[in-house]
């Protein structure tokens, strides 16, 4: 399956003509990656390149989302074993360094210019409870995940000055506590640059000089946050 899954991917790639939307697909896949073999099943690995392939040209917030609660992403960062009474940092964090509003220099201990070490807590805490689910996956559709309300950190979340000392309210909503996170790092000016600054280097020139920060990055970003991070 795994070969298949390879041949499959590739044969896209090269029985197409030039085409935006693999393009977007490998940078997306860049940008959220996972690897083959510690999802481990090739299954979860196909539905999450169909689910990057269908929001190649759509809304990176909404991606962002989908993500995060997607089967092969919760077995390769450590989501399957964030609960209420263990919570794992590693999607918490690489959510906000990698796939969001990126990390920027540290300034003090702990603190990284656009969110803390108490922010990458906070947001564990917010995602306990979420386990990919293999049963489903024979059913056309379906979601290859559940939220175990059990499982989940019922209690307040506080974040830092980072994010305005925002407080996300507790509760057995798993969903909504994951919109609530999301709405607040998608309000920083910071996250839409942090994409523009990727999609430059992927499409343009990996080099970002005060110029082009200046011109091309900043504008973008408006541009990028004005259309409710649609990108196209």
């Amino acid at each position: 399956r795994t070969t298949s899954l390879k041949s499959w991917w590739m044969g896209l790639l090269l029985r197409q003509p030039p085409s935006i939307r693999e393009k977007m697909v490998l940078f997306w896949h860049n940008h959220f990656a996972t690897e083959r073999d510690t999802v481990n099943d090739p299954r979860f690995t196909w539905r999450y390149l169909a689910l990057l392939r269908a929001n190649a040209l759509g809304n990176w917030k909404d991606l962002t989302r989908q993500v995060t609660m997607d089967g092969a992403m919760l077995r390769y960062l450590n989501g399957n074993t964030n609960t209420r009474t263990s919570p794992n940092e590693t999607y918490g964090r690489e959510l906000q360094e990698l796939f969001t509003i990126g990390k920027g220099p540290e300034v003090a201990p702990g603190d990284y210019t656009f969110y803390t070490e108490t922010d990458v807590k906070a947001a564990a805490r917010v995602l306990t409870g979420w386990q990919d689910d293999a049963t489903v996956l024979v059913i056309p559709g379906s979601q290859p995940w559940k939220f175990t309300a059990s499982r989940h950190d019922t209690a307040n979340k506080q974040f830092s000055n980072r994010y305005g000392n925002r407080v996300i309210t507790g509760g057995t909503d798993g969903l909504r506590e994951l919109n609530d996170l999301l709405d607040m790092i998608f309000e920083q000016e910071e996250t839409a640059k942090y994409l523009c600054r990727k999609l430059y280097r992927w499409f343009v020139y990996y080099v970002i000089d005060d110029w082009t920060e200046t011109n091309i990055i900043v504008p973008l970003a408006n541009i990028l946050r004005s259309n409710n991070y649609n990108v196209l």
